[in-house]
């Protein structure tokens, strides 16, 4: 992309026009990425329902994809992969351990023959939304560093789980205090809060 990261508001410039990129752009390339990944993960379902791959193979290549893609994720958060610190990838590491986790219940029940092929391949995609957790997380530990406060909204078109309710930040409140969309609430990817930002 032909985006350069500016540090000092920890947003990017498109190198063309030196201005900055719109929040909903970057927003794009990280759905874009959960996209790819949702069309892999069912990838990999489809070769195990076809016989092609065995369960432990599946699970080796969906952990695989899910680790590429939630560090992907996370260089955007934190301003490019130069950008990543030991923080950032022990966030990610704790982030791939509860998608392992679910893998392995994934293969249990795969193993005990509980679902057919269709519902393997939807199972395979659903773990897709869970790459867009790394990224609001790495955004977070690295606008930390720079003082930045933060409100935490609900989407009005949009469910919100009970945790969301009482996560929503109305006033601005230092980054630190704030759980960041996806983290340990109830809804997971799917988390349709929205955030603003700010320096005090």
């Amino acid at each position: 992309m032909p985006y350069q990261f500016d540090p000092s508001s920890h947003r990017y410039r498109d190198t063309e026009t030196g201005r900055f990129v719109k929040v909903a752009d970057v927003t794009k390339l990280i759905d874009a990425e959960v996209n790819r990944l949702e069309v892999r993960l069912k990838g990999h379902a489809r070769l195990l329902a076809q016989n092609k791959i065995d369960i432990p193979e599946f699970q080796t290549r969906m952990a695989q994809s899910l680790k590429e893609s939630h560090l992907r994720n996370a260089a955007v958060g934190a301003g490019g992969t130069n950008q990543l610190t030991p923080t950032h990838y022990g966030k990610v590491g704790a982030q791939l351990k509860k998608q392992y986790k679910y893998l392995h219940g994934f293969g249990q029940d795969l193993a005990d023959g509980k679902l057919t092929p269709e519902q393997a391949i939807r199972r395979a995609g659903s773990y897709a939304k869970s790459a867009k957790t790394s990224f609001f997380e790495s955004e977070f530990t690295s606008r930390g560093k720079y003082g930045f406060y933060a409100k935490r909204l609900l989407d009005a078109q949009s469910r919100h789980c009970a945790s969301c309710i009482s996560y929503q930040r109305l006033a601005w409140t230092l980054i630190q205090n704030v759980i960041p969309p996806g983290v340990d609430c109830e809804c997971g990817g799917r988390c349709r809060c929205r955030l603003v930002f700010r320096k005090v």
